[in-house]
């Protein structure tokens, strides 16, 4: 073996091995903890009740945030001496139900995800713009949290997620210095792969296939494919960066509800192209949450696209989730492989993976506060291990009656 011996080739392997292993059980409370923690600053999404009087049981309780609107709200939050933001949208249709305004599938065919439509139609970027600066104008609040800027997720079904490919995609491709016509015919060749076109068949559960360099092999074929998502990332860093300037131009904090980082490349949604824009990024990383959609649950994301596909109780399942799980590299984590089990929850490992993640692309300062699902009966846990990920805070989805009851296991430090 030249430029390397035996021993210490297989000494650099072993150390991989170990790294790896680490990676996949980043957030292991087995071991000993060396260094001290810093507290996390809690964060509530919605708010019911008397203003005062849930106001101060927020604050009794630990909380240092409440994302939720109302003029009585919002100075109910600041009197008790918490910090008030607003959640906006992006691309929604609203009161737009023709179909000029929703995206169009790989086949031409309008869809409709997460009641939005085409990212790059003009009218929903600027009617969303205005929506920021009314927001931005609220008085009493500290920053705003956009939602939604991205395109559709395999959560949102197949159909939605292979889009858009519309008239105005197709300029702005141009524009942007996309190959449209590349990307448009090697995205249909992913999608008849999937769906049982000429190149399926066996090859969907083969073992080459079902492993991550089997599908960059492919990728090498298909560069349109990448492009498409290299297109999806331009267009919503774009619009992040217009919602940025009307935000901080009104001398407010920037956050975002972002895909995990095993999730976000898929969608348009990029850290690193968000590092120096944003002052507050939230993760969605909802482990549990049990209606479907369930647009950003991992379990869902996850698990949508080879649920139908019919690969449920197939051959085909066992290799996709495998495939899957590698890709995001939760295969350490999860241990059974099957969609309804992975629908039903991912351990809480899967939540410290993803915030470690998170951390690894924005560095130490940043403030990364992972939004999760408020009924988790593993709470204490779960938020143990964002705080061991390196989560600055944790934001609950969403207020319920009783949450006092459920978060009570993540605010004892």
């Amino acid at each position: 073996m030249k430029g390397m011996a035996r021993r210490e080739f297989l000494g650099v392997a072993a150390a991989g091995a170990v790294l790896v292993r680490g990676r996949d059980s980043v957030a292991d409370t087995s071991r000993k903890e060396t260094r001290a923690l810093p507290p996390l600053r809690y964060w509530m999404h919605g708010f019911k009740g008397d203003p005062e009087a849930t106001a101060e049981a927020l604050k009794k309780a630990g909380f240092d945030v409440v994302v939720a609107g109302g003029a009585e709200v919002i100075e109910a939050v600041n009197r008790a001496g918490m910090t008030s933001w607003l959640c906006g949208g992006a691309f929604g249709l609203g009161k737009h139900k023709d179909d000029d305004h929703k995206a169009r599938d790989i086949l031409g065919r309008p869809r409709v995800w997460f009641s939005s439509g085409c990212p790059n139609h003009p009218e929903l970027r600027e009617g969303n713009l205005e929506s920021y600066r009314k927001m931005s104008a609220t008085p009493g609040i500290k920053g705003i949290l956009v939602d939604g800027c991205r395109f559709a997720s395999p959560a949102s079904g197949l159909n939605p997620f292979f889009t858009c490919f519309c008239p105005r995609c197709q300029k702005k491709a141009g524009e942007l210095g996309f190959d449209f016509q590349r990307m448009k015919r090697d995205v249909a060749a992913f999608y008849k792969l999937l769906t049982g076109g000429a190149e399926a068949g066996a090859k969907r559960a083969s073992v080459w296939s079902s492993s991550p360099v089997g599908v960059l092999e492919w990728l090498t074929r298909r560069p349109g494919v990448l492009d498409w998502l290299g297109f999806r990332r331009a267009c919503t860093t774009e619009h992040f960066k217009a919602v940025g300037e009307v935000i901080h131009g009104a001398k407010l904090r920037m956050g975002v509800y972002i895909f995990t980082p095993s999730v976000a490349p898929v969608v348009g949604q990029s850290y690193v192209d968000l590092r120096e824009l944003v002052d507050v990024f939230a993760p969605m990383i909802y482990r549990n949450y049990p209606k479907r959609p369930g647009p950003a649950c991992l379990n869902w994301e996850l698990t949508v696209l080879p649920e139908e596909l019919g690969f449920a109780g197939k051959p085909e399942e066992q290799p996709a989730m495998e495939l899957i799980l590698s890709w995001t590299g939760l295969a350490g984590v999860v241990s059974d492989r099957t969609i309804k089990a992975v629908q039903a929850a991912l351990p809480p490992e899967a939540v410290g993976h993803e915030t470690a993640m998170a951390r690894e692309l924005l560095g130490g300062e940043k403030d990364l506060s992972p939004i999760i699902y408020v009924d988790d009966p593993l709470m204490g846990k779960t938020v143990d291990l964002v705080r061991r990920g390196g989560g600055s805070g944790v934001n609950f989805f969403k207020f319920e009656d009783n949450w006092l009851d459920l978060v009570r296991p993540a605010m004892a430090e």
